[in-house]
């Protein structure tokens, strides 16, 4: 009998492990509160932002499942929040502003019919 061959090349197994720079402990906090310093005032206006995104956006969708999908089915106040939001290019608040209206391009029962 012979033996067989294999052509099974070992897999290489460095020696020694580069060596990473960290930094010390206080280089990253000290990059932390610069960090943290500089958004602080940005930070505050975003959340605000996006919390009354948020809440227009949800009671939106409340309304629409609730009422019927349709921008006429949103209270008045609440299709103007919406609207505004939509001006100002908000990517949330147009989705659904495209929904209520009835902006069904996306939709996967059309896709398949036109391929």
């Amino acid at each position: 009998m012979t033996q067989s061959t294999s052509n099974v090349i070992p897999f290489p197994i460095p020696r020694t492990l580069p060596m990473t720079k960290t930094r010390s402990l206080q280089a990253r906090a000290a990059a932390f509160a610069a960090a943290v310093a500089s958004a602080g005032e940005h930070s505050a206006l975003s959340d605000d932002h996006a919390v009354h995104v948020a809440a227009v956006v949800r009671a939106s969708i409340r309304f629409a499942r609730r009422k019927g999908v349709c921008l006429d089915s949103l209270p008045p106040q609440l299709r103007i929040w919406l609207l505004e939001l939509c001006n100002q290019g908000d990517p949330t608040c147009r989705m659904v502003r495209d929904w209520l209206a009835g902006n069904r391009r996306f939709c996967v029962s059309l896709m398949k019919e036109t391929v």
